[in-house]
């Protein structure tokens, strides 16, 4: 067992990974702290492939009419709040509070703290060259980790049965600890969950953008917008042809389905009410 990742009790595993439901998704109300830990005990123990899914507004849409997806991420053992959003869904639909933790953040956190016991990543998918700038930021900024490997396959390399297996073949006999797969939603949470799975890698995680985010391709955004809840402006300014879609209709796409979910909540306590 490495030294300093502290084993982790059953009873405290059950009581960590309480999830709450916001709609058509669940969300963890791990702490980050807690988060961390368990994640970098099953990267170094798990016998299985466990699962970290970073959700934002897009995942809430795309989950609503996309069962496949949604499934998907019902199956993921972690799912962390990556925007504003899901955290104003669940004080609105569960009146939790839920701590947000971003992909990018993940990325950084998981290597600081696994480079004490020379934590294996792969990085798989981003933009061309992206996976190898951040490898070798990462090397030089948290001395004792490992890059197992790194990929980043053609558009559409999974509809090629050759360009998968090749794909899959690199990950596995690299034997990581974690795979961080920055191919986008839904297309990284459905490749972890149909073929990541059945190598039995320890730990994967979805993380968007965040390659890019990491190696300054693109810019995230200054700590005030992002607790203004603006981050999706900023990031439109800056990519406004990829994403003005996503975002002129997703957002209020999203705030759509939230009220709803509102709202027939609201009935369901009523009728609860009168039966009483």
């Amino acid at each position: 067992m490495n030294a300093s990742v502290t084993p982790i009790r059953l009873e405290d595993r059950t009581e960590w990974n309480r999830r709450i439901s916001i709609g058509p998704i669940d969300v963890d109300t791990l702490p980050r702290e807690r988060l961390i830990e368990l994640i970098l005990h099953d990267a170094f123990h798990a016998s299985s492939t466990r699962v970290v899914a970073t959700i934002n507004a897009q995942f809430y849409v795309l989950a609503e009419s996309d069962f496949v997806f949604r499934d998907c991420l019902r199956r993921s053992e972690f799912v962390c709040a990556d925007g504003v959003s899901i955290g104003m869904a669940a004080k609105i639909l569960a009146r939790r509070r839920v701590e947000r933790f971003a992909g990018v953040d993940l990325v950084e956190e998981i290597c600081r703290r696994g480079a004490v016991d020379r934590l294996r990543i792969f990085l798989f998918g981003g933009r061309p060259g992206s996976a190898a700038v951040l490898a070798d930021m990462l090397l030089q900024r948290y001395p004792g980790i490992e890059i197992a490997g790194i990929s980043c396959p053609p558009v559409g390399f999974e509809k090629s049965a050759h360009s998968l297996v090749a794909a899959l073949n690199d990950i596995a006999a690299a034997c990581p600890h974690v795979v961080f797969v920055a191919l986008g939603a839904p297309k990284q949470e459905l490749f972890i969950d149909q073929y990541l799975r059945n190598l039995n890698v320890p730990m994967a995680a979805g993380v968007g953008g965040s390659f890019e985010i990491l190696t300054g391709v693109t810019h995230r955004a200054p700590k005030a917008i992002q607790q203004a809840g603006l981050e999706w402006l900023y990031r439109l300014c800056q990519e406004p042809r990829r994403l003005w879609r996503r975002y002129l209709f997703g957002n209020p796409k999203f705030l759509f389905i939230m009220s709803r979910y509102w709202v027939l909540g609201r009935r369901v306590q009523q009728a609860t009410q009168k039966l009483g």
